[in-house]
């Protein structure tokens, strides 16, 4: 089993801070960690390197084995408590739901996302052709759950609704009866009232699939 030695409370930092640095470089920002408890006596605390990296929300559990002074030896955990901080997108005003998002409605915030249940939006380019999908507050931190792509058909929309019968294309005149993006199904109704279900090509023409 391999195995990181170190012995000391300020050999424990540095070695503890290396086994951080090896897993969370490049992923965050920044962070910063705080260990919630150690044991009371040792002779030196091995850092088993061969276990997964056990990150929980923003908990890391290290797994160790401890050498006591008495000459035993155990294997246990060491709870560290992690701050991780990302650049995200803050709303910059109120935005009511279905606006179209642009870069103006945001602006930048350096904040502490571990533990957080959604993961923020980190860039404005993740908002290029969406729209807000519920109220978002002036201060709140965007996610993909308040956001949605901007429909290319809209309710009541005319489209051009084309269906592919044996080796004749039929194509007639149809009424979108909800919003929808590109490649999402939606239903349209015929002039004579039939409803069928149809995938949305573009913001004009619809195929009909059943």
């Amino acid at each position: 089993m391999l195995s990181l030695i170190f012995s000391g409370k300020s050999s424990f930092q540095e070695d503890l801070n290396n086994y951080l640095k090896k897993n969370l470089n490049g992923k965050f920002e920044e962070y910063n960690y705080e260990i919630l408890q150690m044991p009371k006596t040792y002779s030196k605390i091995e850092i088993l390197k061969n276990s997964d990296f056990n990150i929980n929300g923003n908990m890391i559990y290290v797994p160790v084995k401890i050498y006591q002074s008495n000459s035993r030896v155990v294997e246990s955990i060491i709870s560290v408590k992690l701050k991780i901080f990302k650049n995200v997108l803050e709303a910059a005003r109120d935005i009511k739901a279905n606006e179209k998002l642009t870069d103006k409605d945001f602006v930048q915030k350096k904040i502490d996302v571990a533990g957080m249940n959604v993961s923020p939006i980190t860039s404005s380019s993740k908002i290029a052709g969406m729209q807000s999908s519920e109220f978002i507050k002036a201060g709140e931190i965007i996610n993909s759950l308040i956001i949605e792509p901007i429909p290319v058909v809209k309710a009541g929309s005319p489209v051009l609704a084309k269906y592919n019968n044996g080796n004749v294309m039929v194509n007639f005149n149809a009424i979108s009866r909800q919003d929808g993006i590109a490649g999402e199904t939606i239903t349209v109704i015929s002039a004579d009232k039939k409803l069928f279900k149809a995938k949305v090509v573009n913001s004009k023409e619809v195929i009909i699939i059943e």
